[in-house]
């Protein structure tokens, strides 16, 4: 099985998230699992992100595999936007996450519930 992390995953678990933490390290056991690209550039976006904060950041993501946007993944994410009402950062990761053929674990369940095809795994259900 394969899961693709979302970005809140990973704030969340910096930020002392117990359900987001049990999240991170159930996914560390799976066969294959990573974030997008977009996900490390929504993270360590944030202006007033302290450097203590970033090297946490970084310590988790360095933990999975990271999905470059791809061809495919950009192919899937037209498709997405064509179809639904979606916002871009969001089309990317469920694009990614169909792509590499993942489950995706999030905390927004709403944000990607109705995308056919995509499993979606709520944190606050594991």
């Amino acid at each position: 099985m394969r899961q693709l992390l979302d970005t809140n995953v990973f704030i969340e678990t910096a930020e002392g998230n117990a359900q987001a933490s049990a999240a991170l390290l159930r996914a560390a056991a799976f066969e294959w699992a990573g974030f997008s690209v977009i996900s490390r550039v929504e993270a360590l976006g944030f202006p007033k992100l302290g450097a203590d904060e970033e090297a946490n950041l970084l310590r988790l993501f360095g933990q999975f595999v990271e999905v470059q946007v791809t061809p495919q993944v950009i192919e899937q994410t037209i498709q997405l936007k064509r179809a639904l009402r979606i916002k871009t950062p969001d089309a990317l990761i469920a694009a990614t996450a169909l792509v590499e053929r993942a489950e995706l674990v999030t905390r927004n369940v709403g944000d990607f519930q109705h995308i056919p095809g995509l499993t979606v795994v709520d944190v606050g259900g594991l």
